[in-house]
């Protein structure tokens, strides 16, 4: 991949077949901020566990909410960031791992089957709530503890969990349809209009700024995100918006109208018709049910 306006990697040790993980003696602590950053993607696996908080991950530009406790595993080259959406931020332990250096001197034979080793031939979920999958989140957090501690032969019990985890993960794996390399090739050519969507969308943007950015005309930016997403560029930016708010809707402090212009919609009308638009209720009638199986989680 060739996004030249993306970070590569986060500030880290060099990793090699005696330190496979990073980081390693220390648990990694981070809290995602409220403030817009631009994408990234790394060369090595990245595991994290949620243990509070709400906020926002845009993966491959899928915009994917989550709440309290669940896992994340975002492969190498997957383009991708965390965001807080509120003044509380979430509390995230993160871990880096190259798999090939991890494995190195196993056989090949019990590696094979892993469909994470080609993980972009396939659909999967980047993010699973502790509520779906316990054994997930358990694994990453297991990991991360023995990376933290470095007990005698950690390695080679991270090795195993590590592998575990991916034959876990590799159960949700889909086939994805059609070719990976065009697949490839239009995430790199979007890669600029992800970008500044991600760190510009609740501002007044509009189709002409995204073509400015993106040095593409108007028309082909419509027509490959439509390839790619199925759905036009200020569609996009309306999801990325709408999950936003609903998120914030779970808070009780800040009123709808507060939440509209938060999110960018200026029109209060436009905001509530977006809004049942993209979930088949009003914000008001979101809130109450959020509200209200939240109450019968805690009873």
């Amino acid at each position: 991949m060739h996004f030249k306006s993306y970070i590569e990697v986060f500030d880290t040790t060099p990793l090699s077949s005696a330190h496979p993980v990073s980081p390693h003696g220390v648990l990694f602590t981070y809290y995602p901020s409220e403030e817009p950053e631009n994408l990234h993607y790394h060369n090595f696996l990245e595991l994290g566990y949620c243990e509070k908080g709400t906020g926002v991950f845009i993966i491959d530009g899928k915009i994917i909410p989550f709440r309290g406790k669940c896992a994340s595993i975002i492969y190498d080259g997957q383009v991708h960031i965390a965001k807080s959406v509120n003044s509380e931020k979430s509390l995230w332990r993160f871990l880096y791992v190259d798999v090939t250096k991890l494995f190195t001197g196993v056989d090949a034979n019990e590696l094979k089957t892993l469909k994470a080793l080609e993980h972009d031939k396939y659909d999967f979920p980047n993010i699973i709530p502790y509520e779906e999958d316990d054994g997930i989140y358990a694994l990453c957090k297991e990991i991360m503890a023995e990376a933290a501690l470095e007990q005698a032969d950690h390695l080679a019990e991270i090795r195993s969990l590590v592998l575990s985890l991916l034959i876990k993960h590799g159960r949700y794996f889909k086939k994805k349809e059609g070719s990976v390399r065009e697949r490839a090739s239009l995430m790199d050519e979007i890669g600029d209009f992800l970008n500044y969507v991600n760190i510009h969308y609740v501002e007044n943007i509009t189709i002409d700024d995204m073509v400015e950015k993106t040095h593409m005309s108007k028309a082909t930016l419509q027509r490959k995100m439509i390839s790619f997403f199925g759905i036009s560029p200020m569609q996009y930016v309306h999801h990325l918006r709408l999950k936003h708010a609903a998120l914030l809707l779970l808070g009780k402090k800040k009123t709808i109208a507060e939440i509209a212009t938060e999110v960018g919609y200026n029109n209060l009308s436009s905001f509530n018709r977006m809004f049942f638009k993209e979930f088949g209720m009003s914000p008001t009638e979101w809130r109450k049910s959020e509200a209200n199986q939240k109450d019968q989680a805690e009873s």
